[in-house]
C-alpha cells in the first residue's frame, strides 16, 4: 500500500498560492484607497444633509444664530470645523432645525468630531462652491 501526502493548498510552500494570494491583498488595499467610503469615510451627500438640517439649503442659513455656509472660503471653514472638533471654538447647545430629524440637542464641536479630515475638506470645498 502507498502512503498519500497531500499538500495543503494554504501553506506558503505552494509559490501558485502564494501569488494568489498577494493579488487578493494588492487588489483589497487598493480598493480601500480608491474608495473613500470603504476607508472610512462618510458619503459627502449625507454629511451635507446633516449640515444643511441646520445651517440651511445650501447652506443658507435663514436662523439669527446659526452662520450660513454658502459661499464661505473652503480654508476658512476648514479652520472653523478643525477649531470646534479642537473645542477651540463656543459650542453653543443647539438641535436640527429643519427636517424630519429628531429635536436631539447637539453642538458643533460634537458634529466636527465625527468628521475625519478627508470629510471637512469636502464639506468645505462643497459649501465655497455654493
Amino acid at each position: 500500500m502507498e502512503a498519500v501526502t497531500t499538500e495543503n493548498p494554504g501553506s506558503t510552500g505552494n509559490p501558485s498560492i502564494r501569488r494568489q494570494i498577494h493579488r487578493y491583498a494588492v487588489a483589497l488595499i487598493s480598493l480601500l484607497l480608491l474608495c473613500p467610503a470603504a476607508g472610512g469615510s462618510q458619503d459627502v451627500q449625507f454629511l451635507v444633509s446633516e449640515c444643511e438640517a441646520c445651517h440651511g439649503p445650501g447652506g443658507a442659513s435663514v436662523e439669527d444664530d446659526v452662520p450660513s455656509l454658502a459661499g464661505m472660503d473652503a480654508d476658512t471653514l476648514l479652520k472653523a470645523m478643525e477649531a470646534f472638533s479642537h473645542y477651540e471654538r463656543h459650542c453653543t447647545t443647539t438641535t436640527y432645525r429643519s427636517g424630519d430629524r429628531p429635536k436631539t440637542p447637539l453642538n458643533m464641536c460634537n458634529v466636527a468630531n465625527t468628521l475625519n479630515d478627508q470629510e471637512r475638506r469636502q464639506l468645505a470645498e462643497y459649501f465655497e462652491a455654493r
